[in-house]
């Protein structure tokens, strides 16, 4: 049953067996798996069934590292959370948010990541994300190509080498949250969620080492107690770390910050709109369908573009995956300039004459090259005053120049994080600087994934790719989208994470912490899949706690 905060008397305590602050993602899995489990839920939900400015307010910070989304913005202060914001378009159901697991080698201790590695392997974790697939509405636990393409109407890109691949994402309905669990948790006696209240404190016990209770208060004032025997925080990446640096009355640091680990680690995945994928011919152009969102067997699928396994530890790269989007208003024979014999010869001549100050091999041809291809380098000539992609030179409908559109790891980076300013919001509570930094590790990721890439795609005759990006550079067009991870990462080590394999907060015996936030590490996939699997896992460990009196 859902009940208005604000109703609530003064100083009155709830008394529940779990109190979980939010009711996002990571908030209505749990509702789910509690829903019959014989013991009492309190969920503590900042907002109401709708955004309102108020207490989306509550969310306002400073972004003092990389430019980021004003960071009201990248996030919803209401129930359901940023589930109303997921935003891919689906051909049948409305709008979605795409789906995978994470890879095997996502998991792994990688010598070339530093502060890599997951307390246990993905054989673990594949039950939770079965379960996961059914919670989610979507269709059976594979995404492999093979599984979804069909070669006569939505082929597969012939690799030929094995160092790139395809790869699937399927896509969940964003309603499912916002509607069909809210009238679930609705009907359920056992839960209670209270609407329009804020935890802005965990009390604990004097030592510290027990949450005694969540303080929580209204935006009109009114401040009342809920008193559990656990305690899950489900608040996203960016407020379940700042609650805990505010909670410092024991803990001064804030509550599981002995190690200083609480706000570090920030991760996105970086996003890119960068490069141009050039197809061969027509056939090669005609033949992406298996690269769109499209349904199967009433499951929406889209492939993309990802590097191999074996690749990525001979490259020492982290993990990427691209999706390719058809532009019909960029002129392929504009592109076909790019890689003539007369363009290649003259930079040829360019990097002899000019650069290297010697004559160059061949010098006969390349000059003969010029002399017949003089077309293509005023065409060449004319792109590079006008810069990039400023102007059609002819419009062919028939093969489309594609724009890529990679989605990267974040390599773990103790210096991205999220810390507390000095600025206070409406409660009195200090507000965030988030501090979202890369490293050369990404930057490399950037430029080297879409080298790669570019040579397979030569290889299999398939095209080629114009790359934009810098290898020692961050490009200036990167962005986030919106997956706040890793800032109470997991490790069984507290000098190492802030929570330990069972998402419990290191030193605190009835605190926990449910979402992507205590992930070591993002892989390229969408964080919400990996969630719901972890806070599935989460809930039974609870549910065995509460039924065995070990809490």
């Amino acid at each position: 049953m859902f009940i208005d905060a604000r109703t609530i008397d003064k100083d009155f305590i709830i008394q529940t067996d779990v109190c979980i602050a939010g009711a996002g993602v990571a908030g209505i899995t749990l509702a789910h798996e509690f829903t019959n489990a014989g013991f009492e839920t309190c969920i503590v939900e900042s907002g109401g069934f709708k955004p309102d400015k108020a207490t989306q307010s509550l969310y306002y910070g400073e972004n003092v590292g990389l430019p980021y989304y004003p960071l009201d913005t990248a996030r919803g202060r209401f129930f359901a959370g940023t589930a109303h914001y997921w935003g891919v378009k689906l051909p049948v159901q409305g709008m979605g948010v795409r789906l995978r697991p994470l890879d095997p080698i996502d998991f792994e201790k990688r010598a070339w990541v530093p502060h890599s590695g997951w307390p246990f392997d993905k054989s673990h974790i594949d039950p939770f994300y079965e379960r996961a697939q059914r919670f989610l509405g979507i269709g059976p636990y594979t995404y492999e190509s093979h599984d979804w393409a069909d070669p006569a109407s939505r082929p597969e890109f012939p690799f030929v080498g094995g160092r790139v691949k395809t790869t699937m994402f399927q896509f969940a309905r964003r309603e499912i949250f916002f509607k069909d669990f809210r009238n679930e948790i609705d009907r359920a006696q056992s839960i209670k969620t209270l609407l329009h209240g804020n935890v802005i404190d965990v009390e604990t016990s004097e030592t510290g080492e027990t949450v005694t209770g969540f303080r929580v208060a209204c935006l009109d004032g009114k401040k009342f107690k809920v008193r559990a025997k656990l305690y899950i925080l489900a608040m996203g990446g960016l407020e379940v770390p700042r609650l805990l640096l505010l909670s410092n009355t024991v803990w001064k640091a804030g509550v599981g910050n002995a190690n200083d680990l609480v706000g570090r680690f920030f991760m996105e995945h970086p996003h890119l709109w960068t490069g141009h994928f050039v197809p061969s011919n027509p056939s090669v152009s005609n033949a992406m369908g298996l690269y769109e969102v499209y349904r199967i067997n009433g499951t929406h699928v889209m492939g993309k573009i990802t590097i191999d396994e074996k690749t990525l530890r001979e490259e020492k790269l982290l993990n990427w995956v691209t999706s390719i989007h058809p532009d019909f208003h960029l002129s392929y024979n504009h592109y076909l300039c790019h890689n003539t014999l007369g363009v290649n010869s003259y930079r040829e001549l360019k990097k002899g004459f000019l650069n290297l100050k010697k004559i160059p091999p061949n010098l006969l041809t390349h000059v003969k090259n010029v002399l017949v291809d003089g077309k293509s380098i005023g065409r060449a000539a004319y792109r590079k005053i006008r810069g990039t992609f400023k102007r059609d030179f002819e419009r062919n409908k028939h093969v489309a120049v594609c724009w890529l559109n990679p989605m990267v790891e974040q390599a773990p980076n103790p210096d991205s994080r999220v810390v507390l300013g000095e600025e206070r919001d409406a409660l009195g509570q200090r507000r965030i600087n988030l501090d979202w930094r890369l490293t050369s590790l990404d930057t490399y990721t950037f430029t080297r994934a879409q080298e790669v890439l570019d040579e397979e795609l030569r290889r299999a005759n398939l095209g080629y790719l114009i790359i934009h990006t810098r290898a020692d550079q961050v490009p200036r067009n990167v962005h986030g989208g919106w997956h706040h991870m890793g800032t109470t990462r997991m490790n069984t080590d507290p000098k190492r994470g802030v929570v330990d394999e069972h998402c419990r907060v290191h030193g605190v015996n009835n605190l926990f912490v449910a979402g992507a936030s205590v992930f070591p590490t993002s892989g390229y996939a969408n964080p919400v899949l990996t969630t719901v699997a972890l806070v599935m896992r989460l809930a039974d460990h609870v549910k065995h706690l509460l039924a065995s009196g070990e809490s």
